[in-house]
């Protein structure tokens, strides 16, 4: 499916504008109600009424999940969302005096058990977080700076012991609190990525949703790293021993349980050249299992 490009026209000058236009394009060209749209990404309809009409401002998350339901490339949507997110934080910082930005973009998931989708994906990196940004946020930064630092040190010093349970490591939060320029380098690429964790290597840095389904109530997501050349598997509103597994088209596969909570996310398969990957979750004690459709690398020619 193509994106809608504004009616062929120049796009609006104010980012936020451009983004909604977008928006409004896409699901234009689906012939998609909101009600159809919600199911399809797991977000409720009237959040989708009020982020396509500019009610409200929506979430990476969200725009990130339209582009993998609909089948679009992503990158150009998630480019129109971040310039749009940093105007509304440039807008909002000019005045040192404001009032800080509201959380007005998080989206209503959809409930267990309605529409097709059935459940509600929760996006648990830090890159698919809406960004918050207070009011005088620059100027507190540099205030606290030294107070910051600390705080980072001390986050470090609980990643060295226990980790993130998500694909995004929580060491990303420790850069973005200490206004960091620099995040951790990738540390694998493709090959060299099967069988690590995507949090450890920090491949979830960059990490997005190719495609997703569902196993009954699981929503099984197939999520790849454009810095490492990998993907993996994650499931979200899993039991305990559901499993997870990431597979690619040279026969490379691994798989996770659920150990606690109700999520978890596979090692890395790596996805180069003309390779394919797809994620599958497995119901607990040795349960229907389902897969994603095989994805190819993110902008690779078929046919």
């Amino acid at each position: 499916m193509a994106f809608g490009h504004f009616s062929q026209g120049q796009p609006p000058e104010d980012p936020v504008e451009a983004l909604r236009a977008e928006l409004l394009a896409v699901k234009q060209a689906s012939g998609l109600s909101y009600a159809r749209l919600g199911a399809r990404t797991h977000y409720a309809k009237s959040s989708w009424e009020r982020w396509v009409n500019g009610k409200q401002f929506p979430p990476r998350a969200a725009v990130e999940s339209l582009a993998a339901a609909l089948e679009l490339d992503p990158e150009r949507l998630l480019a129109l969302w971040e310039r749009a997110d940093e105007a509304r934080a440039d807008a909002t910082g000019a005045d040192e005096g404001g009032v800080g930005e509201s959380a007005n973009g998080a989206g209503e998931p959809e409930e267990p058990g309605h529409g097709a989708g059935g459940a509600a994906v929760a996006e648990a990196d830090t890159s698919a977080t809406p960004r918050q940004r207070p009011a005088g946020r620059r100027r507190l930064l540099f205030v606290g700076a030294a107070c910051l630092l600390g705080a980072a040190v001390s986050v470090a010093a609980v990643l060295a012991t226990g980790g993130d349970s998500h694909d995004a490591p929580a060491a990303s939060k420790a850069a973005a609190a200490t206004g960091s320029a620099q995040p951790p380098t990738p540390q694998c690429r493709a090959a060299g990525c099967g069988g690590k964790d995507p949090a450890a290597t920090h491949c979830g840095l960059d990490g997005q949703t190719l495609t997703l389904t569902r196993n009954k109530d699981i929503v099984i997501e197939l999520r790849y790293s454009k810095a490492c050349a990998a993907a993996w598997g994650r499931i979200t509103y899993a039991s305990k021993s559901a499993i997870v597994d990431a597979d690619n088209s040279a026969g490379d596969s691994f798989a996770t349980p659920v150990h606690w909570g109700n999520d978890v996310y596979s090692p890395m398969v790596a996805v180069t050249g003309r390779m394919t990957a797809w994620a599958c979750g497995t119901q607990p004690n040795g349960g229907a299992r389902e897969c994603t459709r095989h994805m190819p690398v993110p902008g690779t020619p078929q046919g």
